[in-house]
């Protein structure tokens, strides 16, 4: 009797495989065998490799053990593509990370009115990925042009993780109706350094409506968004939206540190940020988030509000706090505010305040500063990832219109070490710079970039820059090796 656990595989997936392949790199397995869960053990890695993989509406219940994950990734420097959706359910502990999903659907504009989020005559009419199960992890993927949400996380699905995702031009439109949200985020987890972008929806949409729902114990840490509704122009959404509506229950143990927002001239994305809706909510975090726009916190029992830049673009006040019901206990100091029009700074319940009159009526905000002057110069964010050394996102911001910016990069890429960096609004076209690093500031454009083109007869919305651009700094490996 053979001891011990067996030894994890590596085995490789390819557009040719077969069902009755060896998992070799000469005899791989198609995508349907790798998935089914017949030919893996906890703590196998599937290889896939280049190419273009039809799943269709897939559904796996493939799973591994605590400590003992199933990885499907692709091969470093190889793009996998998968045309459809993906579905997962049974036992967890599965990781899906480097590769490229979309539904290829092209029609995604119903004819119907008055048929609310169901219309019956759009094909296909499922997420992206879904997932209703615990610890399941999405690492660097690209999801894009999904025919509902990207991403939808159900509450049974506790411990997820979505790190370092890329998500745009998702979702569906009718003539009276919209929908599609990059992220819809109910379950328990972590949400980090992702990027969402040019959707019908909404970009983070942390919210529950069911009877006796909610959402509870998410962390969202380093993530950018805009243009949530870009795609549509029947119905207004926002890029980032934390609460519950009746008949939910509350929203709690919620906590956004270090996430970055840019407002576009798409007349369908509404600017705020809206954290809390109609029922009383538990605890809030909000530390050293950058949103150039008005943030609107309603319900909530207990928050932390420390080091956040909040500086509305539009004529809009900064901070618009509703408590209707309940009594706030808060940390709420060291913020950076902006007043960009003559509207009040603050507005509390139904009045409107000057910074220092909001700080005699509450306490708050002792050690933070205002200012009446616009944003100026530039301000640079880099988040490495932690999962591929020498990547990370690259979030720019250049009020002063500058036609290049230069970026430091030191402490992500090594000396020595091929590189690429691509633009983010359209991830798949030529890299804007390449080479091999010395040491050298990159020196990125911020005029000329391209944004991706959605499948369906949706709008393009326009480029960003030169005020905005979020780049992918990436190792670039040699496939020869």
């Amino acid at each position: 009797m053979e001891c011990g656990l067996a030894k994890a595989a590596n085995v490789y997936v390819a557009p040719n495989g077969t069902a009755s392949g060896k998992g070799t790199e000469r005899r791989p397995y198609d995508l349907a065998t790798a998935l089914s869960g017949e030919v893996s053990r906890p703590g196998d890695t599937f290889w896939l490799r280049e190419g273009i993989y039809h799943l269709g509406q897939a559904y796996t219940e493939i799973h591994g053990a605590p400590g003992r994950p199933v990885t499907f990734r692709a091969v470093p420097g190889e793009r996998a593509q998968l045309i459809g959706s993906l579905t997962i359910g049974g036992q967890g502990y599965v990781i899906f990370r480097d590769f490229e999903l979309s539904s290829g659907v092209e029609g995604r504009i119903s004819r119907q009115t008055g048929a609310g989020f169901s219309p019956t005559d759009l094909t296909n009419f499922v997420e992206g990925i879904q997932v209703g199960i615990p610890n399941v992890s999405f690492i660097n993927l690209v999801v894009h042009d999904s025919v509902r949400s990207a991403f939808c996380t159900a509450s049974e699905a506790t411990n997820i993780l979505i790190y370092g995702c890329i998500v745009y031009n998702t979702g569906w439109a009718s003539p009276d109706n919209a929908e599609g949200h990059s992220y819809y985020l109910q379950a328990a987890g972590e949400i980090s350094e992702n990027i969402g972008f040019n959707s019908t929806g909404a970009g983070f949409h942390v919210y529950a409506n069911g009877a006796g729902d909610g959402v509870r114990n998410l962390a969202l840490t380093g993530n950018v968004a805009w243009g949530a509704g870009a795609l549509q122009s029947v119905r207004s959404y926002r890029d980032w939206i934390v609460g519950v509506d009746s008949p939910g229950v509350t929203a709690d143990h919620i906590s956004l540190q270090d996430n970055m927002g840019y407002v576009t001239t798409n007349t369908t994305t509404l600017t705020r940020v809206q954290l809390g809706r109609e029922n009383i909510n538990g605890s809030l975090v909000l530390v050293s988030n950058y949103w150039p726009q008005g943030v609107t916190i309603s319900n909530w029992s207990n928050a932390v509000v420390v080091g956040n830049t909040i500086a509305p673009q539009r004529p809009e006040c900064a901070i618009d706090l509703q408590e209707n019901l309940t009594n706030l206990r808060a940390r709420w100091n060291s913020n950076y505010y902006i007043q960009a029009s003559n509207d009040p700074l603050f507005r509390l319940g139904s009045k409107n305040y000057g910074f220092g009159a909001w700080k005699d009526i509450t306490g708050y905000d002792s050690s933070s500063s205002s200012s009446t002057r616009p944003l100026q110069g530039t301000k640079i964010f880099v988040r490495p990832n932690r999962y591929e050394p020498g990547r990370a996102n690259i979030v720019v911001y250049n009020w002063d219109n500058l036609n290049t910016v230069t970026v430091n990069v030191r402490n992500v890429m090594p000396i020595g070490a091929a590189y690429e960096v691509r633009n983010a609004q359209d991830f798949f076209s030529e890299p804007v710079l390449r080479g091999v690093f010395n040491g050298e500031l990159l020196r990125l454009p911020m005029n000329g970039l391209s944004t991706a083109r959605p499948m369906a007869r949706m709008r393009t919305p326009p480029a960003t820059g030169p005020t905005f651009n979020v780049f992918v700094l990436l190792p670039r490996v040699n496939k020869n090796q």
